[in-house]
């Protein structure tokens, strides 16, 4: 698989899982009392998210790290080898 279409199955997994808790909480018409109470329903699916954001925010700021240590200028694979100077016999 191209990693394209990994990744793009990742996130269409996330989305349905994400949109999945979202309608079944949303549309739950059924509790001990026999009302929903949205104002509790929209807060906890916001922590929730949040929650998510928090999590994706700090994998893609670890990536970020790692990409600009990996191939910082002063890197030893990343140095240009000049050629000797053509005077000196080697």
């Amino acid at each position: 698989m191209q990693p394209k279409n990994v990744i793009l199955l990742g996130v269409l997994a996330l989305m349905s899982i994400f949109s999945l808790n979202f309608l079944i909480q949303a549309f739950a018409e059924t509790t001990p009392e026999g009302y929903v109470i949205r104002q509790e329903l929209v807060w906890g699916l916001f922590y929730e998210m949040m929650v998510a954001a928090f999590i994706v925010g700090a994998v893609v700021n670890g990536i970020v790290i790692y990409v600009i240590w990996r191939y910082r200028e002063s890197h030893k694979r990343n140095r240009i080898v000049e050629p000797p100077a053509e005077g000196t016999g080697a």
